[in-house]
């Protein structure tokens, strides 16, 4: 359902946060298969990336769990660089707030990347700078908040919080909890319901410098960042085309396409194709399925019969789609059609 990719940081950034409070995350009702989910992802590097879908659960959860509606701020209290992978690390080595504004411009799909991520943004308006990006949808409010957060708190470790301060910040969407929360922790006027997120700093901040810059390191670090984009840039056109030929398939027939029917339209083999996928850490499989479920959405707001989507979508009968919905998404069909009612 969800297509953005999020940094493997944020998940022991939360893991973090309850050790410190001597809390089992693991305890909290999660699925089975979200807590297998976890675990392997709090099991591989920090810097990789791992789907959005499981932290929306995770941070909703929590919140609920805790009775804390303002829980990202006390998370991203413990946030540290390598929460950001690489990017962080360059932005802690950069010389000033400008150096480091231009590497998270240009590499920031090193942290939040997906087939609906907009690119960051930078302007000056009189004598402020503003970085900004705009509104994608209403499921990528949780992350917008957690990143502006994570870069902020980080930000005041870079360059001292007694130095670093914003001026205004803008949010596209309506607050999460309580505004008093927001203004508390960015220590500045926060608006909400506006055209697009900005961060508004005076010029004379990006002249502040770095606690502590290490332009070697830094060099060396540019350098595993531009070819893990490039990796990505690859990643990029063959996962749209494919992900573009499984959905124009269940459109058109109904259906699911073959493995081989796919592979002889990127004019592949079908183990060139797999030993591609298996690199990108995917699978047909997997592709399938994520068009099914976003297929399965558009197709639960028209006025048809669960068994006909199921059938729409290429499954046996309408238990079988039940069971892959619940499965990928953690939802029944009923209370996922219920929301998009809701939402009309």
């Amino acid at each position: 359902m969800y297509t953005l990719q999020i940094p493997n940081g944020f998940f022991h950034l939360w893991h973090s946060y309850l050790k410190s409070r001597h809390i089992d995350g693991f305890a909290f009702p999660f699925s089975t298969v979200q807590k297998q989910q976890l675990h392997y992802i709090l099991s591989q590097p920090i810097d990789a990336q791992s789907s959005y879908a499981l932290f929306i659960d995770l941070i909703q959860q929590t919140e609920k769990q805790l009775n804390c509606p303002h829980l990202i701020f006390d998370i991203v209290q413990h946030i540290q660089p390598e929460h950001f992978g690489v990017l962080g690390y360059i932005a802690s080595k950069s010389t000033s707030v400008a150096e480091a504004l231009q590497f998270i411009l240009r590499f920031n799909r090193l942290v939040i990347d997906g087939q609906e991520t907009l690119p960051m943004h930078m302007s000056q308006v009189d004598q402020s700078i503003h970085i900004h990006w705009g509104f994608s949808h209403s499921e990528h409010v949780l992350i917008n908040e957690m990143t502006v957060a994570a870069m902020v708190q980080l930000a005041r470790q870079i360059f001292s919080f007694d130095q670093f301060a914003l001026k205004n910040l803008y949010f596209a969407h309506a607050p999460r909890c309580a505004v008093y929360h927001y203004q508390r922790f960015y220590g500045c006027d926060v608006f909400f319901h506006q055209v697009r997120y900005a961060l508004e700093l005076n010029r004379e901040s990006l002249l502040l410098k770095s606690q502590q810059p290490d332009p070697s390191l830094n060099h060396l670090l540019l350098k595993h960042a531009e070819e893990v984009i490039a990796a990505k840039s690859a990643h990029i056109t063959l996962m749209t085309h494919l992900h573009t030929l499984v959905a124009e398939y269940l459109v058109f027939h109904q259906d699911v396409p073959k493995l081989e029917w796919v592979a002889q339209e990127l004019h592949l083999s079908v183990r060139t194709l797999q030993r591609q996928l298996s690199e990108f850490d995917s699978s047909f499989k997997k592709i399938i399925e994520t068009e099914r479920m976003k297929r399965c959405d558009i197709l639960l707001q028209q006025k048809m019969s669960l068994s006909e989507v199921a059938l729409a979508l290429g499954y046996s009968d309408q238990s079988a789609l039940a069971r892959a919905y619940k499965t990928a998404t953690g939802q029944t069909l009923l209370v996922r059609r219920q929301q998009l009612k809701l939402r009309e």
